[in-house]
């Protein structure tokens, strides 16, 4: 345990200055690089978070919030009083049953693939869907119709007009002869509209009526592929799983937006991860800074130190003034570090003073209390165990 004084003492030479001109350029200049590197660490967590928010909001915009799907097989019989039961779990804001198959689009000249989804009336994101029409107007109610993305319309070369139409063709559901004549079914599609959002999601889905799907893929009334649930924000996928397995025989999963897109929630982790590391090795490197100045200060203060041993301090409580000098610069360097990261990130969102590269998009940044937990202790933490190792070395030396 240390003892009283070596706290005071290690807090007037923190606040103190030297008179040696030297020595306190040397100490600033090590709070400084502190100060630096937890600013530096902060932003650039920050800037990340909130480029993977930014790009989150369009490459999964179109996933569900949750989605129930069946175990085993791809499709399931649900009736509207169980539909209603889902709707009625606690936390539970809407439930909206799809049809969803990869299906082929062609007319003379081009043909593409596509997730066709088919959905009713009162689907929940019809309203966005609608918002974001380029052309025409999203209305799942018409019969044998098609919404379909700007860049896939444009590759297919769609023209707006009553003569031009779209084929759909589809792998048969429920076909079991193997005599059939063809395994696919077709159907003719009029144009409904064409929206627009980002290429990917452009080329990746179309939307139609349920009917409409459910007709061309062979499958009976109130047969879907999966539900998609829209909560409160209070019901997590394994609780609302434990629900929807209790009021049904059938067992169900239940799957988040991180389950829909393995591939990029992985990847962005790897990422933010290798930021982190890339840049808690440079506050790492500033804190040689840190070593320097407790090394000049340990040289500096021997005449002291002479005084404190013919008043009975012992060896080891020398080490500890410095040990605990380096930890008050290490802390109060963090904590103003994060204070001038937190204002840098305050006048970005609200004035926006720098861009995405090449746009007039305000780079996003989002400040989390995670990412300020994460910078406070790795700083902080290397500040201990620079300002022991140091500290120890020298008194040894």
């Amino acid at each position: 345990m240390l003892k009283p004084y070596i706290y005071k003492i290690a807090v007037r030479y923190f606040f103190s200055k030297d008179k040696k001109t030297i020595v306190n350029r040397i100490n600033g200049f090590a709070f400084f690089m502190i100060v630096s590197a937890a600013c530096v660490l902060l932003l650039v967590l920050s800037g990340f978070a909130g480029l993977k928010n930014f790009g989150l909001t369009y490459t999964s915009s179109f996933d569900p919030e949750l989605k129930i799907v069946q175990k085993t097989g791809s499709y399931f019989v649900i009736s509207q009083d169980k539909l209603d039961m889902i709707k009625g779990i606690e936390g539970v804001l809407d439930a909206s049953p799809v049809i969803e198959e990869k299906v082929a689009l062609s007319n003379e000249l081009n043909s593409g693939a596509v997730i066709l989804k088919g959905v009713y009336d009162d689907y929940y994101m019809g309203k966005m869907l609608d918002s974001l029409s380029l052309i025409g107007a999203f209305s799942p109610s018409k019969p044998d119709a098609i919404y379909l993305g700007a860049d896939l319309a444009s590759s297919l070369e769609v023209v707006m007009s009553d003569d031009f139409s779209l084929l759909a063709t589809a792998a048969k559901k429920n076909s079991r002869s193997l005599f059939s004549f063809s395994p696919f079914n077709t159907r003719t599609l009029d144009i409904e509209g064409v929206y627009q959002i980002s290429s990917d999601i452009e080329n990746k889905f179309a939307f139609t009526s349920l009917k409409t799907l459910s007709s061309l893929m062979g499958v009976g009334e109130n047969s879907y592929t999966s539900i998609e649930v829209v909560s409160d924000g209070s019901v997590n996928k394994s609780d609302l799983e434990k629900e929807v397995n209790a009021l049904f025989a059938s067992n169900f999963s239940v799957l988040d937006k991180q389950d829909l897109n393995p591939a990029l929630y992985k990847m962005l982790n790897t990422e933010n991860i290798a930021v982190y590391l890339i840049f808690s090795l440079v506050a790492l490197i500033s804190m040689f800074n840190l070593v320097g100045s407790i090394t000049i200060m340990m040289v500096e203060k021997r005449k002291d130190l002479r005084v404190l041993e013919i008043l009975g301090g012992q060896k080891k409580d020398f080490n500890n003034i410095f040990f605990s000098l380096g930890v008050f610069t290490t802390v109060f360097g963090t904590g103003l570090g994060l204070g001038v990261a937190w204002l840098l990130i305050t006048i970005q969102n609200f004035y926006s003073f720098v861009y995405v590269p090449g746009t007039s998009i305000p780079y996003p940044v989002s400040l989390t209390a995670f990412n300020v937990i994460i910078v406070f202790t790795t700083i902080v933490f290397m500040g201990i165990v620079t300002s022991a190792w140091s500290s120890s070395s020298n008194a040894k030396a």
